[in-house]
C-alpha cells in the first residue's frame, strides 16, 4: 500500500512538472477568462467586507461534481472526508440564499454532497458572525447563493464510488423547475457501504495494566430527500416552503481483545468481547418562510421550522474470559436498547431598514423550543444496570439589534444580542435539575479598506457553548465490562469572549497576505473526565465542566494566483493555550503551543480550465489540556477533475488520507493513573465520481399586439 501511495504522488507531480514547463511565459499573469456558456467572466475572485468575504463560485465550479466538492476549492474552507471547517473557528453553520438550515451536525457532509454545484453563483464565508446570528459557539457561516436566470427545467445526476479498505457508494439526483414566479427543486441522495477502523488503548492503574484492541466496521445505508417551492409575490417579495427527510441506518460490528497484566508484567486475565451496535435515525424538518420588501432598503422576513429528530440504538456484547488460552466459565453479557427523540419549533422575525446618515439597521427576535425524550431498556445483563428514562427541555428566547455604517474607507458594525435560556431535566423519579440563565453578547466589527484592495479590521466577540443532549444524558453506557461512560444532567454552559485583529494585504497582482491576531478566554469548558478505580480495574468517563481556558494566537495565510496554471492557498496557525482544571481527576494546569498548517494547490492544465488537479496537505500539532493530550497528525489528499460537453459532464478521481497518522495521545485520570490511546480512523481512500447536468430553457410563445410599434416608440 505504501508503494501505491508513492507511485500516485510521483505521477501527479510528474504531470504537474511537465505541464508547467510547457506553459507559455506570456501567460504568467492571472487570466480571469473562462468558458462558461460562451460568457467571459473577468471579475475578482474574492471580495472582502467587514465580517465576511464573498467568493465568485462561477469561476470555481467547473469540474465539481457536488456542492461539497465545490466548497473544498474555496480558499479559507477546509474539507476532509468527514468534516468541513473554517480554520480558526470552532464550527460551521450553513445557509442557502441567506436562510439558515437546521441540519444535524453528523449529517452535514451528506447533505452538502446531495446538492449540485453547477447552479451556485456566490459563496459568502462569514468569519465574524454578528448579533444577528446565534451566540452559540465561535462558528463561521457558509452562505450558498444560487443563480436565478431564465425559465428552466432540468436537473443533475451524480455518483461517487469510494474504496477505503471497504467499498462505499454515494448516488444523488437533483431536479429543478423555474417558470415565471415559481421556482421548485428536489434533491435526493443514497449512501451505502462499509468503513473499517481500529482502536487501541492501554490503561495504567496503580497495580495493574489493561491493554485492549478493537476492530470496528461501519456499514451504512442512508438516504435523504429534500424539496423546496418558492413563489414570487412580486419583484421584491417571496414566500416559500422547504422540507427534508433523512434516514440513517448504521451497523457497527466490532470485536475487542483485552489483556490484564500485574506489576511484574505477567498476564492475569485475557478476554474477547464481540459486540454489535445498530443505529436507526430519522430526521425531519419543515421550513416556511416569507420575505417582504417595501423597497430596496426596507425588508422584513419571517422563518419558521418544525423539526423532529429520532435516534434509536440497540447495543449488545458478550465478554469471554480465558486462562492460558483456555476459555473459563465466566462470561459477561449485555443487551441495551436506547432511544433519543427530539422535537422542536423555532421561528425568527428579522427587520432591516435604512436610517438617516445611511446607517443600516438590523433588528429581530428568535425563539427555539425543544424537548428530548430518552429511554434505556436492558433485555438482559450480568452487569449492574437499571432501566431508565430521561427528558430534557431547552427553550431559548433571543433578540438582537445591529447598526452598519460605511464611512469613506471604513465599514463598521456595532451590535448586541441577548439570549435567555430555560432548561429542565427530569426522569421517572422527578426533576433532576432546572436552570435559567441569560446574558448580553456584544459584537463590534470595524474594517478599513485601502485603495489597492488591502483591508485592516478589528472584531470584539463573545458567545456561549450549551451542552448537547449526549452531554447531559445521565444514562450509563457500557463500552466493555470494565469501561463505562455517562453524561451529566447538572452540567453548566460555558461562556467565552475574545478579540481579533485582522488584515489582508495585497502585496502585488495575484499575491495576497492575510494575518489575524486573536485572544480569547473561556470559563467552565465542557470536557470528558475519566475516573479510574484501582481496586477492580474499572474506569468511568463523564462529561464535566472540566477546566477554564485562555490563549492567544496568530493566523497567517497566503493566496497566490499570479500564474495562469496555479492557484495556491497556504494557511498556518500558532496558538498558545493555558488550561486550569476545575476537576480533581486531572492535572491542575497545563500549557501548550498548538500549531496547524494547510497547503492547498490547484492546478489548471488547459486554457478553458476543463482539466484541473489538486494537492492538499494538513498538519495538526500536539494538543494538550488538563484532561488529555493528543499527538500531532499529518494527512494529504490529491486528485484530478475533468469537465466536458460544455460543462454538463464532470468527472473526478481523488485520493484521501495519504500518509495520514493515527489519533494518538493520553487521557489523564486520578491518582496518577492514565489511559493511552492509538486509533486509526483515517484509512487510505480512493474516490471516482461523476455528475451530469440535463435540461433546457422554457421558452414562452411570443405574443404580438396591434399597438406594438406605438408602444416601443413611446
Amino acid at each position: 500500500m505504501k508503494n501505491i501511495k508513492l507511485i500516485f504522488v510521483f505521477s501527479m507531480f510528474s504531470a504537474l512538472n511537465t505541464f508547467a514547463q510547457n506553459v507559455n511565459k506570456s501567460d504568467s499573469l492571472v487570466s480571469d477568462e473562462i468558458d462558461l456558456q460562451e460568457v467571459v467572466v473577468s471579475e475578482k475572485l474574492i471580495k472582502r467586507e467587514a465580517d465576511k468575504f464573498i467568493v465568485d463560485a462561477i469561476r470555481l465550479r467547473k469540474g465539481k461534481t457536488d456542492l461539497l466538492d465545490l466548497l473544498s476549492n474555496v480558499p479559507g474552507i477546509l474539507v476532509t472526508d468527514n468534516d468541513i471547517r473554517i480554520p480558526g473557528r470552532d464550527g460551521v453553520r450553513v445557509m442557502f440564499n441567506g436562510r439558515m438550515k437546521t441540519i444535524p451536525e453528523g449529517e452535514l457532509i451528506n447533505i452538502l454532497k446531495s446538492h449540485r454545484a453547477s447552479n451556485v453563483a456566490k459563496i459568502e464565508v462569514i468569519t465574524s458572525p454578528g448579533a444577528k446570528y446565534d451566540a452559540g459557539s465561535d462558528f463561521g457561516i457558509i452562505n450558498i447563493i444560487t443563480e436565478r436566470g431564465a425559465d428552466y427545467i432540468g436537473g443533475e445526476v451524480g455518483d461517487d464510488v469510494t474504496y477505503a479498505d471497504k467499498w462505499s457508494n454515494a448516488a444523488r439526483m437533483n431536479l429543478n423547475y423555474q417558470r415565471k414566479r415559481v421556482t421548485a427543486s428536489l434533491n435526493a441522495s443514497w449512501n451505502y457501504g462499509s468503513v473499517a477502523y481500529t482502536e487501541s488503548n492501554v490503561k495504567y492503574f496503580t497495580d495493574m495494566t489493561r491493554k485492549s484492541h478493537t476492530d470496528m466496521g461501519w456499514r451504512n445505508n442512508n438516504y435523504n430527500i429534500s424539496g423546496s417551492l418558492d413563489f414570487m409575490i412580486d419583484s421584491l417579495s417571496t414566500v416559500g416552503i422547504e422540507a427534508y427527510y433523512i434516514d440513517t441506518y448504521r451497523n457497527y460490528p466490532s470485536t475487542t481483545f483485552e489483556n490484564t497484566y500485574d506489576m511484574a508484567g505477567g498476564m492475569t486475565e485475557e478476554s474477547r468481547s464481540p459486540s454489535l451496535e445498530l443505529r436507526d435515525g430519522r430526521n425531519m424538518n419543515l421550513n416556511f418562510y416569507i420575505d417582504r420588501n417595501w423597497s430596496s432598503t426596507n425588508r422584513i422576513s419571517f422563518i419558521m421550522d418544525l423539526f423532529k429528530f429520532d435516534n434509536d440504538r440497540d447495543y449488545s456484547f458478550n465478554s469471554y474470559y480465558y486462562e492460558n488460552s483456555v476459555q473459563t466459565d465466566s462470561v459477561d453479557y449485555l443487551r441495551n436498547q436506547v432511544g433519543a427523540h427530539l422535537k422542536g419549533l423555532s421561528f425568527a422575525l428579522d427587520y432591516s431598514t435604512l436610517l438617516p446618515w445611511n446607517i443600516k439597521l438590523y433588528a429581530g427576535i428568535k425563539t427555539s423550543l425543544t424537548e428530548t425524550r430518552n429511554s434505556s431498556l436492558y433485555d438482559y445483563s450480568t452487569l449492574p444496570v437499571q432501566n431508565d428514562d430521561f427528558t430534557y427541555s431547552e427553550d431559548i428566547y433571543a433578540g438582537y439589534l445591529s447598526l452598519n455604517k460605511s464611512l469613506g474607507h471604513f465599514d463598521m458594525v456595532l451590535g448586541g444580542r441577548y439570549e435567555l435560556t430555560h432548561t429542565k431535566s427530569e426522569n421517572g423519579n422527578g426533576t433532576l435539575a432546572t436552570d435559567n440563565y441569560g446574558r448580553l453578547f456584544p459584537t463590534v466589527n470595524v474594517m478599513y479598506r485601502s485603495g489597492n484592495g488591502s483591508t485592516f479590521g478589528v472584531s470584539v466577540f463573545s458567545g456561549i457553548r450549551r451542552p448537547g443532549i449526549q452531554v447531559v444524558n445521565p444514562f450509563t453506557a457500557y463500552l466493555s465490562a470494565n469501561s463505562t461512560a455517562q453524561g451529566n444532567p447538572t452540567i453548566k454552559p460555558n461562556y467565552w469572549y475574545g478579540v481579533r485583529l485582522s488584515n489582508n494585504i495585497v502585496l502585488c497582482s495575484g499575491l495576497e497576505l492575510g494575518l489575524e491576531l486573536r485572544a480569547a478566554k473561556e470559563f467552565d469548558c465542557i470536557g470528558q473526565v475519566t475516573q479510574m478505580n484501582a481496586a477492580d480495574g474499572s474506569s468511568n468517563t463523564q462529561w464535566q465542566n472540566a477546566y477554564d481556558k485562555e490563549g492567544c494566537g496568530v493566523d497567517l495565510s497566503l493566496y497566490f494566483t499570479k500564474l495562469s496554471w496555479l492557484r495556491a492557498y497556504i494557511f498556518g496557525e500558532l496558538f498558545y493555550c493555558k488550561t486550569t482544571a476545575d476537576s480533581r481527576y486531572s492535572l491542575s494546569n497545563e500549557h501548550i503551543l498548538k500549531a496547524f498548517a494547510m497547503g492547498d494547490f490547484r492546478f489548471i492544465f488547459d486554457r478553458r480550465r476543463n482539466l484541473t488537479g489538486y494537492v492538499t496537505a494538513t498538519y495538526s500539532g500536539k494538543d494538550k489540556n488538563v484532561v488529555q493530550t493528543i499527538d500531532s497528525r499529518f494527512s494529504m489528499s490529491c486528485g484530478i477533475a475533468y469537465s466536458c460537453l460544455k460543462g454538463r459532464l464532470n468527472m473526478k478521481l481523488g485520493v484521501s488520507n495519504l500518509f495520514a497518522g493515527n489519533v494518538k495521545g493520553v487521557s489523564i485520570s486520578n491518582n496518577g493513573m492514565s489511559m493511552h490511546f492509538n486509533n486509526d480512523y483515517s484509512p487510505l481512500s480512493v474516490t471516482l465520481g461523476f455528475s451530469y447536468s440535463f435540461g433546457k430553457e422554457i421558452r414562452s410563445k411570443r405574443k404580438t399586439y396591434s399597438n406594438s410599434d406605438i408602444k416601443s416608440r413611446f
